[in-house]
């Protein structure tokens, strides 16, 4: 089955304008690259000065073809880019690479026209501004810059919107073998999302590399990683960018915390992209999911030459988040018996001892390490190097236990220089990945390890709740009262306190007479924050201490006030939302209270989802401990507090665009469920 994309990236044949003859220059590059990896179809150089290049005839421009290309590769200055992609579109090319940034002093609208020229056409279009793409199934490399030979065919599709890091995973780490590798460059036609959706029609590929600035389709970013998640194909992401605010000053809490980065944590969590923070990780991960075995149930087994480093594995697995599963006493009793005196079988394993027997040894020690009910995944983690006689026999004996397992195994270096190179290609060639440095290696296993729990747990089913009267009330007012936003959580099932207006001293008993104390006094003024400014009194215990600090409040603040019944004492969490123009409604769970922006402890998911997923977003906070119980405090009824949060997504789903912004914060939570004592919600017009 065809591809839109196979005319750019398996053309039959492939016009090179601007190719040249002169050592050295990028016009030479470009010919030479298309060739180096024996690529297969039909090249044609173009330069009007030039009839031969390296014994293939050079034309003088693309009508003079003796075909029409698939591919034109546009190798010129930017002032020239727009007449050349003119000709290959009169010619009816299927596609073309831009190197060239198409800036062009006194000429803005350069890039935006040859966008609009390409997509009329139906052009697919690699760039501008980028340094092209490598399809090591076809032989060829599209690039205007030299590069040795030798990137291996595998299993990733490295796609990266910045060109350093293309080439970074591309020239340098031959342990790594592809499908693609394309630097995108400006994506004036063909993004991330048609690349991912390439890739994914290939059969050979396991697994996506993303390195992103930011997504310009997406709409077509989901669908691709819908696609991926139904194939079981993972996605890895390097998102840079993270830390930037958001554009517009946010009136929420919830808004200071998010930045412009929580939305792309809520896709990354809805669709189970591995998220990776710089490149070393990125490459062990994606090496370790090229892995041809499946991750089975179960943790990490680990073999090491050195008990030194397994204690500084075990310190480095507990940041990582990866556990070390008991062994059974099956598998202790196979492991002692390869052990030398004075060691013992556990997890991790330190098995260092003389080369005596070392590679049958190893071999079934390694194995039986991987072959525990508990394991599913097994590292042998060492500091080899080329020519290193230990070294050796460890490659050997990790290939020999290969053959008697079926689950992942991995020769993992806890130093990342180490010199390995034909140690990590013989590996490679038994179906056994080598990692580089043992924290990018952990990452790695719990990276592939979640993905797997990702694919177990499926989706719920969850649809978003009516708006009712709400979606209009917040377009209409902009911001609702505290009271408001209260009465909005209580009518889609929210729990909150009870309420009462006060707007002079004379109303004080009478909004008080239906309430139990003891209550707190709030300011209705309109104050985003009401604390900053001394605006909420807690505590009072009767009429009188309410009288009193009303009084206070009307001289500091304004009359307008509400009384709220105390919520009992619990955890205290902050439940936000915020309408993102590309991904929709985000809803952002954290610490509460004055705690929200000075922890930072949150998790961001798309809404709507359910109480399962909800509970499981609670249990990634490092606040949840609090809610186990701490110094005499009771556990909280997780499952109620997970219902309140789901509920809560359900709403922000159904409000859509409407609720610009929204907090909850805090909601109390304790052994009686969730309590919303505060809301700010914000509309469109807010």
């Amino acid at each position: 089955m065809t591809h839109r994309l196979d005319g750019l990236l398996r053309p039959r044949s492939v016009a090179i304008v601007g190719a040249s003859d002169k050592p050295g220059s990028n016009g030479a590059a470009m010919l030479a690259m298309c060739a180096l990896d024996g690529y297969a179809g039909a090249l044609y150089p173009v330069n009007p000065r030039l009839s031969e290049i390296d014994g293939l005839v050079c034309y003088p421009d693309l009508a003079a073809l003796p075909e029409v290309p698939d591919h034109v590769v546009i190798g010129v200055a930017s002032r020239f880019v727009e007449a050349v992609l003119e000709q290959a579109i009169a010619l009816g090319a299927r596609s073309a690479a831009i190197f060239a940034s198409l800036y062009v002093e006194g000429d803005p609208g350069l890039a935006a026209r040859v966008a609009a020229k390409a997509r009329t056409a139906g052009m697919a279009l690699c760039g501008a501004n980028c340094m092209g793409f490598y399809v090591p199934s076809e032989g060829l490399r599209v690039a205007s810059m030299p590069s040795g030979a030798g990137i291996a065919r595998g299993g990733i599709a490295w796609i990266a919107q910045s060109g350093s890091t293309f080439g970074a995973l591309a020239h340098n780490d031959r342990r790594l073998g592809f499908t693609l590798c394309v630097s995108t460059g400006m994506e004036l036609v063909t993004s991330v999302a048609d690349y991912m959706d390439w890739a994914l029609s290939q059969p050979e590929t396991h697994v996506i590399g993303l390195f992103l600035e930011s997504v310009r389709d997406p709409e077509a970013f989901v669908a691709a990683l819908e696609r991926a998640g139904s194939l079981g194909v993972p996605v890895v992401a390097l998102k840079v960018g993270r830390t930037e605010k958001a554009a517009q000053m946010a009136v929420s809490h919830t808004g200071a915390i998010a930045g412009n980065d929580a939305a792309y944590e809520a896709v990354f969590e809805r669709y189970g992209v591995a998220r990776v923070q710089d490149m070393d990780e990125m490459a062990a991960t994606l090496a370790l999911f090229d892995s041809p075995r499946a991750v089975s149930a179960g943790g990490l087994g680990v073999v090491s030459d050195s008990g030194g480093e397994c204690e500084m594995i075990i310190d480095l697995a507990e940041g990582a988040g990866v556990e070390f599963p008991t062994l059974a006493p099956e598998t202790v009793a196979l492991i002692e018996a390869q052990l030398e005196p004075g060691l013992h079988a556990q997890n991790p394993l330190d098995a260092f001892g003389t080369m005596t027997d070392l590679v049958p040894r190893y071999a079934a020690m390694n194995a039986a390490m991987a072959e525990d009910a508990g394991v599913a995944l097994s590292f042998f983690m060492s500091d080899p190097r080329d020519g290193y006689g230990y070294a050796e026999q460890y490659t050997a004996a990790l290939i020999l236990a290969a053959a008697r397992t079926e689950k992942p195994l991995a020769l993992v270096t806890n130093y990342s220089m180490t010199d390995e190179r034909h140690l990590a290609l013989r590996l490679k060639a038994a179906g056994v990945p080598l990692l580089r440095g043992t924290r990018n290696a952990l990452l790695a296993a719990r990276h592939v390890m979640s993905y797997r729990d990702f694919l177990v747990r499926g989706a719920e089913v969850v649809e978003a709740a009516e708006p009712g009267p709400w979606a209009e009330r917040l377009r209409m007012a902009g911001r609702l009262s505290e009271a408001e936003g209260l009465e909005m959580l209580r009518d889609f099932g929210i729990a909150s306190p009870r309420v009462a207006h006060v707007a002079q001293a004379a109303g004080v008993a009478g909004a008080l007479a239906q309430m139990r104390f003891p209550v707190v006094l709030k300011t209705a003024e309109d104050h985003a924050h009401k604390s900053d400014v001394g605006g909420v009194v807690l505590g009072l215990n009767d009429a009188a201490q309410a009288e009193v600090a009303y009084v206070d409040m009307a001289a500091r603040l304004g009359p307008r006030a509400l009384f709220m019944e105390m919520a009992p004492k619990g955890t205290e969490l902050s439940l936000g939302a915020l309408w993102d123009e590309n991904f929709g409604p985000l809803v952002i769970i954290s610490a509460g209270g004055v705690l929200i922006e000075l922890l930072q402890d949150r998790v961001a998911a798309l809404a709507p989802f359910g109480p399962d997923e909800a509970l499981r977003l609670l249990r990634r906070l490092k606040v949840h401990a609090l809610l186990r119980g701490v110094r005499g405090m009771p556990p909280a009824d997780e499952a109620a507090i997970a219902e309140q949060i789901a509920r809560f997504s359900q709403m922000i789903a159904g409000l859509g665009e409407a609720c610009a912004e929204m907090d909850i914060n805090p909601m109390i939570c304790g052994p009686e469920g969730a309590l919303a004592v505060d809301c700010l919600a914000v509309g469109r017009g807010g």
